[in-house]
């Protein structure tokens, strides 16, 4: 039975974090890992891009951020105007 409670208990933690992710704001910046996840890139790939300057990305100390804008800029997505 107290397998049961456990699976139970996960699972309301797991349903309590979704919850909150929908909740948040959308995103506006990204890092290059999540870049690379996003396009399918490896993380390489995309520091290099970076470096080369075909992805435009800001650096905040020793972290690339690249804006949500420049992703679908680079992906070749236009977003519509509001």
């Amino acid at each position: 039975m107290s397998a049961i409670v456990a699976a139970i208990e996960r699972l309301t933690e797991r349903v309590a974090r979704l919850e909150k992710a929908v909740k948040a704001p959308p995103r506006k910046s990204w890092k290059p890992r999540e870049v690379a996840a996003m396009t399918g890139l490896g993380y390489d790939t995309v520091l290099e891009l970076i470096h080369e300057g075909t992805l435009r990305a800001t650096k905040v100390g020793q972290l690339y951020v690249i804006a949500d804008d420049e992703v679908d800029r680079f992906l070749g997505r236009r977003k519509a105007a509001a």
